[in-house]
C-alpha cells in the first residue's frame, strides 16, 4: 500500500474546510429587485446623511447641536433596525422603520437649518453691537482727550506767560 505525504493530507483538509465553510455560511446577495422596502431604506439612509450634513453646517456656524445629535443617533438606530428587518425579509417592518427614520431625519434637518440661521443672526447682532460700542467708545475717548488737552494747555501756557525770569547771582 502506498502512503500519501503529509502535505497532501494538509491540502485536502484545507480544501474540505473551505468547502464546508462555503456550504454552511449564508452569503447575502443584495436584492436587485428594487422593491418598495429596499428603496425606502435607501431613502432613509440618504435622508439621514443629508440631516447629518446640515447638522454639521449648523455646528460649524457655532450652534449647540447636542440635542440634534441625540435625535440623529435615534434615527440611526431606527435605520439599522430597518436594515435588519429588510435582511430578515420583513419588508413591511423595514418600510415602517424607514418611514420613521425619514421623519426624524427631516425634522432634524429643518431644526438644524433654523438653528444655524438663528445662530448666524445672533452672531451678526453681537458683532454690530460690539462695533457700535467700539466706535462710540473711541469717539468719547477722543473728545475726553481733547477737553483734557485744552484745559492743561491753557494752564501751562498761562503759567509760562506769567512766569518771571529768576536771576541767580554768582552762577555762570
Amino acid at each position: 500500500m502506498r502512503s500519501f505525504p503529509r502535505q497532501f493530507f494538509a491540502v485536502a483538509l484545507l480544501v474540505l474546510a473551505v468547502l464546508a465553510l462555503l456550504a454552511f455560511c449564508a452569503v447575502r446577495v443584495p436584492s436587485v429587485r428594487g422593491d418598495e422596502s429596499s428603496s425606502s431604506v435607501g431613502d432613509a439612509d440618504a435622508a439621514l446623511r443629508q440631516a447629518f450634513a446640515v447638522v454639521l453646517d449648523a455646528e460649524s456656524a457655532g450652534a449647540n447641536v447636542s440635542g440634534l445629535i441625540l435625535r440623529l443617533n435615534e434615527a440611526g438606530t431606527i435605520l439599522s433596525k430597518a436594515e435588519i428587518a429588510l435582511d430578515n425579509g420583513n419588508s413591511s417592518e423595514a418600510a415602517n422603520e424607514a418611514g420613521q427614520c425619514v421623519g426624524i431625519a427631516d425634522g432634524v434637518k429643518n431644526d438644524a437649518k433654523a438653528l444655524r440661521a438663528s445662530t448666524l443672526d445672533e452672531a451678526r447682532t453681537t458683532f454690530r453691537t460690539y462695533l457700535i460700542f467700539s466706535v462710540v467708545s473711541v469717539a468719547v475717548f477722543v473728545v475726553f482727550l481733547a477737553v483734557v488737552w485744552r484745559r492743561f494747555r491753557r494752564e501751562h501756557v498761562g503759567k509760562a506767560l506769567s512766569a518771571k525770569p529768576e536771576v541767580v547771582s554768582g552762577e555762570a
